[in-house]
């Protein structure tokens, strides 16, 4: 049995963690979509200027390759090729060369290539090699450029190398090279191919300025192919940037990223936030609304459990003088101690008490000893008539002078008389009723041999049901007594007990043969029988059926039924029972 207190506090406990477990739960997801939306603007705003910034760079680093056009001499050469003019070619070259190197601080290595005799140059530490003969072009980005519509490219990030034999690398960077085509501005016909190198280090700087957060990282990309990035390694899901900029989750990251196209080089500016940072405001959120709900959840238990003792603190006071009350002591004291419900409860129970406590004293008692007297009383008057018919039927067999059926019918006799005269026993089940009934019909039977037919069907699973006892013979008794014919054959007297059940009721009926009664014999009967007799009353006319039915009524009370027809052609008794029949209830 869960007591108040229990239900009190868990309906306290449920009435606050399911809001605040709702509360907690939308509150958290509403807040991550918005941490998750505020991070990606404000990323997105981080990679516009970023984009803008590094465009502005790229544009710089794309007009080295413009200035080339500005020099007359350079592009003769170029055109007519370097070994026309040697010395002055060489000269030229090298100048020019040299001075785009020192044009910029960020240059760490030039490579400059003339396509007619395929002569090429290369400046590294601010020198410039001697003439070479370039002839591994198929094995570089300048075979993609002779096809390549924008004329230049950018390569990924790698090691720098040496472009000639002539160049000796002095420490081993990461660069970005950047490849232009210098073409013949009357035809756009390819004349060389220029290469700038600049170091990884230029771009890493650039994107920490746009670190908001040390645990960030940056990439810019262009297509596949990655030219800078800060901070750990990742794979990135580059198929997966389909729009011109937006924002997933890879794993535990959350990546915004920008595209845009400069001079038909598209350019891709990554970010990687780690996705804890992003949703750090939903989780504190969330932990203060736990927090709160667990504070406010222990205060309410604390409160609950205080009005709970309050209020089943006289309800167990209540309770145990209610349990007094049960085994029999109606002294218990009920003391209303509030001035509530409860208190009125207990003023009520109070009254009641001792209400009751006057009607057992001069009601229930008084009436308890006349219902048990009328009952013994009504037992008591079966015996007399059952007796005399056995004792008539025993001496007819000893005037026979058949000495076993004399005994076995004593011995019969002695059983019944046991069974009938032990009034301690009121409810018996029916297959002792059967028994007894039985007992006695085998009496009759030796008595009046072959005069009469008998059926009593009880199915076997009936046998248990308790019955009160002596309510099956006495109808027997009575047909022998009023309605068996001695002059008659077997097939014309009859007996006949069926049993059976209907929903929670036992349906006894009994038929028998008999004489046909005259017009308004079966009301009188039916009237003597429902009429109430005292235990005092001499009148015998109709008794068993009377005493049979008023054992019915004092077991049953309206439970009980019980009718009487008769056939107006053939004659005899048909009497239908009709009573509870759940076991147990009548002990």
């Amino acid at each position: 049995m869960k007591s108040i207190r229990t239900r009190l506090i868990r309906l306290v406990v449920l009435a606050i963690l399911i809001p605040t477990a709702l509360a907690t739960s939308i509150s958290y997801l509403y807040v991550r979509h918005q941490n998750i939306e505020q991070a990606e603007r404000s990323s997105l705003n981080v990679l516009t200027r970023g984009n803008t910034q590094v465009t502005h760079y790229i544009e710089d680093i794309r007009r080295l390759s413009t200035s080339l056009y500005a020099n007359r001499s350079l592009m003769n050469i170029m055109r007519v090729g370097a070994d026309q003019e040697l010395d002055e070619s060489d000269g030229v070259v090298s100048r020019a060369m040299l001075g785009l190197f020192l044009s910029r601080q960020d240059i760490e290595q030039l490579h400059f290539v003339i396509l007619n005799g395929y002569s090429e140059y290369s400046v590294y530490n601010m020198k410039t090699t001697s003439r070479g003969k370039f002839d591994w072009m198929q094995e570089t980005d300048y075979f993609r450029l002779m096809k390549q519509k924008s004329g230049w490219l950018i390569d990924e990030a790698h090691t720098i190398e040496p472009y000639n034999v002539h160049t000796m690398i002095l420490d081993e960077k990461q660069v970005v090279s950047f490849r232009y085509r210098i073409d013949r501005v009357e035809t756009d016909e390819p004349l060389g191919f220029l290469s700038v190198d600049i170091p990884v280090r230029v771009f890493e700087q650039q994107l920490k300025l746009f670190e908001n957060d040390p645990e960030e990282s940056l990439w810019l990309m262009t297509e596949q192919r990655v030219l800078a990035q800060t901070g750990a390694e990742m794979e990135l899901p580059v198929d997966r940037f389909t729009g011109q900029s937006g924002s997933l989750r890879v794993g535990k990251s959350f990546i915004v990223y920008s595209k845009t196209m400069t001079n038909g080089v598209p350019l891709i500016l990554v970010k990687r936030i780690p996705y804890a940072s992003v949703i750090q405001g939903a989780n504190e959120t969330a932990l203060i609304l736990v927090l709160i709900g667990l504070v406010s959840l222990f205060v309410m238990i604390i409160a609950a459990s205080l009005v709970a003792m309050q209020i089943t603190k006289p309800i167990k006071q209540l309770t145990a003088n209610v349990w007094r009350v049960e085994q029999g002591d109606l002294s218990a004291p009920f003391v209303a101690t509030t001035n509530d419900e409860i208190g009125l409860l207990n003023r009520q129970f109070q009254r009641m008490i001792q209400r009751i406590d006057r009607l057992i004293k001069r009601e229930y008692r008084l009436a308890l000893e006349n219902r048990t007297n009328e009952l013994r009383a009504l037992q008591s008057q079966l015996n007399p008539h059952f007796l005399f018919n056995a004792l008539q039927s025993i001496g007819t067999t000893t005037l026979q002078g058949d000495r076993k059926i004399a005994y076995r019918s004593i011995t019969g006799l002695s059983q019944m008389m046991r069974y009938s005269m032990n009034n301690e026993q009121t409810i018996v089940t029916l297959k002792q009723e059967v028994d007894h009934l039985q007992a006695y019909i085998r009496l009759q039977q030796q008595r009046f041999p072959e005069r009469f037919r008998y059926i009593v069907d009880v199915p076997w699973h009936l046998n248990d049901i308790e019955v009160p006892k002596m309510i099956l013979q006495p109808f027997a008794e009575n047909y022998f007594k009023h309605g068996f014919r001695q002059q008659l054959a077997a097939t014309e007297n009859y007996l006949a007990y069926k049993v059976r059940t209907d929903g929670g009721r036992l349906i006894i009926q009994i038929e028998n043969s008999g004489a046909v009664l005259e017009t308004g014999r079966l009301e009188e009967i039916d009237r003597k029988m429902r009429m109430h007799r005292s235990p005092e009353d001499l009148e015998t006319s109709g008794i068993g059926l009377h005493n049979i039915y008023e054992r019915l009524l004092i077991f049953y009370g309206e439970q009980a039924n019980m009718t009487l027809s008769s056939s107006a052609v053939e004659g005899g008794f048909k009497i239908v029972i009709r009573i509870p029949y759940e076991k147990g209830d009548l002990a």
